[in-house]
């Protein structure tokens, strides 16, 4: 890794649909405080909301956090140091309160005073620091470290101050900190409590606190009614309920059982929108569709040719259909809707077996061809896996399905278990935020099972240097192409994000990363 790694962007701008990121580019003047979210005229202050989930987050410490019922749920418990205006794109104020920015490399942070983490110790540079070292550290094999990488060093300047110095100008920098790499964390209750923080994290300072988790059924938070932000949050608790089932959530929408459920089922949604009782809340453009390889461990994953089979013998079309009943799209990398590097015109892969078999047959991967492929307890990844299924018998390959509840898949998932997986990464301001984390050799994120490949790592790189937006997209489309070609990742859909409330939600914004803002949810 040269220390080039994340120069990037000081001058680039979104051609269109995507975020500004010139909103958040250095600037020397400093930012002005301003109150993130003024308390709302008449929604109600009192009650408890249930939402319902698709998997078990299995840890709540960013450290390990790598799903997305893990980036979900955090930001109820914990805050960022920043968010962003949905609109603009502009970086606003949260535990930083303030910024600086006397050239292109330092950040300087002035941090809220007199905020308190949920074990009562303070909220001080010192924590902020404590938050950038623990997750830089290569010994603690952090989730969000690859996120970090462009910070050369952060001092305490004082209790309420600290300066974080990058190796390069990297304008993504200070959006990147809305998301896990910016929410912090007590350093006392993760010295205390260790790697048991993740199922019992005390030490926050969101809207709401800790209270109890049962593994696969519940997570109970309550009202923090110290919370910073004046009025918030609005509600006493919210427990977030484990629903595997997407048609079982919809059943709780409807019965009352929850008052929001995510991930509400495609094949439904022309029948929810004619629901009374329900309001269905779309967001296109959130995620992509992939299949991963295991390209270390398993012996047909490390053929390159037996990976590429796939990419001709997948019947997108199919699942395009059949799975997500014609919402969202099919895809063949990883940009989306919206972002000014996606191109609906790219198209490198039309189903051909005659050429799939052809690849199979030079890979030489000795027969029988068979292994076993893994599902959540979801109608979707099930259908998926069953075309998935289908294509690869018209090849000669057997497989079978197992189904697998979320912390054995966590678990199978981080010892590189498997020959195929299948995942999604959702919408970032920019890509460049995500391409290193998911493909740079030195990111830990799939530490069992990527490629090392040193051209995806220049392309990467590459990217993430030009500030010149036509550049970057011709830089984009040779990374697309490379990854196509090594077969690690098998693309095949864009897709949108479907949330499900009841009537009497108040309060909620459908943000471009999907999370949301607990603090803001009122029930009438």
């Amino acid at each position: 890794m040269t220390t080039t790694r994340r120069q990037l962007l000081v001058r680039t701008l979104y051609a269109a649909g995507g975020l500004a990121l010139a909103a958040c580019a250095p600037s020397s003047s400093s930012v002005p405080t301003t109150t993130p979210s003024a308390t709302v005229a008449g929604l109600k202050r009192g009650g408890k909301m249930t939402i319902g989930n698709s998997t078990d987050p299995t840890s709540l410490d960013n450290l390990y956090s790598y799903a997305v019922s893990q980036r979900g749920i955090m930001p109820a418990i914990h805050d960022p140091l920043v968010d962003y205006d949905p609109n603009t794109g502009k970086v606003t104020p949260m535990l930083a309160e303030r910024w600086e920015t006397p050239d292109p490399k330092p950040y300087i942070l002035h941090l809220r005073k007199g905020v308190t983490f949920h074990d009562g110790t303070d909220v001080d540079a010192q924590a902020v620091k404590y938050h950038f070292d623990r997750h830089l550290d290569p010994a603690n094999k952090s989730q969000r470290r690859t996120e970090l990488l462009s910070v050369d060093r952060v001092e305490v300047v004082d209790a309420s101050t600290v300066k974080i110095t990058l190796k390069s100008p990297y304008a993504a920098f200070l959006i990147s900190l809305f998301d896990r790499p910016g929410l912090i964390l007590s350093p006392t209750a993760l010295k205390k409590q260790g790697d048991k923080y993740g199922v019992s994290p005390t030490g926050g300072t969101g809207p709401f606190k800790f209270v109890e988790y049962a593994q696969d059924d519940h997570i109970t938070v309550e009202r923090n009614p110290s919370y910073w932000d004046p009025g918030k949050p609005y509600l006493d608790s919210i427990t977030f309920k484990v629903i595997p089932v997407d048609a079982t959530r919809l059943v709780e929408l409807r019965s009352g059982g929850v008052q929001l459920a995510e991930d509400m089922p495609y094949q439904d949604v022309d029948r929810m929108k004619q629901m009374s009782e329900i309001v269905l809340s779309e967001k296109p453009g959130f995620r992509y569709e992939y299949i991963r390889w295991n390209a270390q461990n398993s012996p047909f994953g490390k053929s390159l040719e037996f990976r590429q089979a796939l990419n001709w013998a997948l019947d997108r079309e199919a699942i395009q259909r059949t799975v997500y009943f014609n919402t969202g799209n099919i895809g063949y990398a990883p940009f989306l809707p919206g972002q000014p590097f996606y191109d609906a015109s790219y198209r490198p892969f039309t189903r051909d077996l005659a050429k799939a078999k052809d690849l199979l047959e030079k890979s030489g991967v000795p027969k029988p061809w068979k292994f076993t492929m893994y599902a959540a307890v979801d109608p979707v990844r099930q259908k998926e896996l069953q075309i998935i299924q289908a294509n690869l018998a018209e090849l000669g390959i057997e497989t079978s399905i197992q189904q697998e509840q979320g912390a054995a898949a966590t678990a199978r998932n981080t010892n590189g278990d498997y020959v195929i997986t299948i995942s999604w990464w959702g919408q970032r301001p920019d890509p460049a935020q995500y391409l290193g984390t998911q493909w740079h050799s030195t990111s830990p994120y799939y530490p069992t099972g990527n490629i090392k490949d040193p051209e995806t790592d220049r392309l990467i790189e590459q990217g993430e240097q030009e500030s010149d937006p036509e550049k970057r997209k011709a830089i984009y489309r040779q990374l697309a192409d490379r990854l196509n070609a090594q077969a690690e990742v098998i693309f095949y859909h864009n897709g949108s994000n479907f949330k499900g409330l009841s009537p009497k939600v108040k309060g909620f914004i459908h943000w471009p990363d999907t999370l949301i803002r607990y603090q803001n949810l009122a029930l009438d």
